[in-house]
């Protein structure tokens, strides 16, 4: 089924480039690694295609060398914060203290984001001479003014992500079915919580906080002024990272995919600190992971979560950046090749946030 799902994902980006007569793609994510796997999961299966494919990243992804970007062309670009940790401190730090998430660091990190890539002409002007045919832009609120560049050079582009967004998708809206992703809400809502999700909606639609209302006449004064809806809705396709399966559901066009299941796929060999830990649990593996963004939970939670795993009549490999009390029986680690390690024969129980990498 994975399989299927990539290969449709990359049916649809194929026959995009190759309408225009041309076969060059510049994929653009977000600047975080759970976003920019699943772009060069795609990516590399359109190199397989024989497509040549660029990859965007900043420097502190690329410098962790944990991703496999083999036959694709990374495209490094330098950025004066490390935005994983802002979101960290941000989203995974406030819900620890039993704070409500704080959006204004997500819109203040967007609109940083793109100004530096925005007014960066070496990156432009790197970007402008692979002549490309496609761009692929992540599907995020703030990503939404990268879609200057494309207008710029008069480049066609899809978006493939994880967010459904009925606005900029054009999806004929139901606000009181729909529920927003700021709230935990789904289908089955109460008459409040569709109020609720109705204002938010509305408001949404009016009020875009992750853009400036001049964008375009900002970081290209040279083209005709568009407003950013109107340039996203130019978009040629957007394929989105969900399965309708599993999902409630909700209404759709023609040109929006859902491809959900295309982060995993066969296991390949594990490094040989993995392997040797792995091979020897023959009584089974616990791999407990809350994503890129919680390496360093609180102490109270770790040593939960610690006492509970030394319990176990498994062995287990936590991601986290704490040192285990027991290493033959837990092994901690800040990375783990997830999709080999939950591949692995002894592999029995899996713990994770549910995020869509999950």
């Amino acid at each position: 089924m994975r399989q299927l799902l990539l290969w449709t994902a990359v049916s649809c980006l194929v026959l995009l480039p190759l309408c225009v007569g041309g076969k060059r793609v510049v994929f653009m994510p977000s600047p975080f690694t759970s976003h920019t796997i699943y772009h060069t999961n795609v990516a590399r299966t359109l190199t397989r295609q024989g497509h040549e494919v660029w990859l965007t990243m900043p420097d502190y992804i690329v410098n962790r060398r944990v991703l496999d970007t083999t036959n694709l062309t990374v495209i490094e670009y330098q950025t004066l914060i490390n935005f994983e940790e802002i979101m960290t401190a941000a989203f995974a730090g406030n819900y620890f203290k039993g704070l409500s998430d704080d959006w204004s660091v997500l819109m203040s990190i967007g609109l940083q984001f793109c100004d530096t890539l925005l007014m960066n002409v070496s990156f432009f002007q790197n970007v402008k001479e692979l002549r490309p045919d496609l761009f692929v832009f992540d599907i995020s609120s703030f990503m939404n003014m990268m879609t200057i560049i494309s207008y710029r050079l008069g480049v066609p582009f899809a978006f493939l992500g994880t967010l459904y967004d009925p606005y900029y998708q054009r999806i004929p809206l139901q606000p009181c079915n729909i529920p927003s992703v700021i709230f935990s809400y789904n289908h089955h809502m109460s008459f409040f919580q569709r109020v609720l999700t109705t204002v938010i909606h509305v408001f949404a639609s009016v009020v875009d906080i992750f853009s400036y209302k001049d964008a375009v006449s900002r970081y290209a004064p040279e083209m005709p002024f568009l407003t950013i809806d109107m340039l996203v809705a130019r978009a040629e396709i957007w394929l989105v990272e969900t399965d309708h399966i599993l999902d409630y559901p909700r209404p759709s066009m023609p040109n929006v995919k859902l491809i959900g299941g295309t982060v995993t796929g066969p296991g390949k060999p594990l490094p040989p600190q993995f392997k040797s830990f792995m091979d020897d649990s023959k009584e089974g593996v616990v791999i407990v992971s809350f994503g890129s963004y919680v390496l360093s939970p609180p102490e109270p939670i770790t040593q939960k979560i610690i006492s509970v795993l030394q319990d176990l009549p498994f062995k287990s490999v936590f991601r986290s950046k704490i040192s285990s009390p027991n290493s033959k029986k837990i092994l901690t680690t800040s990375w783990i090749p997830q999709n080999d390690l939950l591949a692995h024969p002894n592999t029995r129980v899996f713990v994770s946030h549910c995020d869509i990498h999950k």
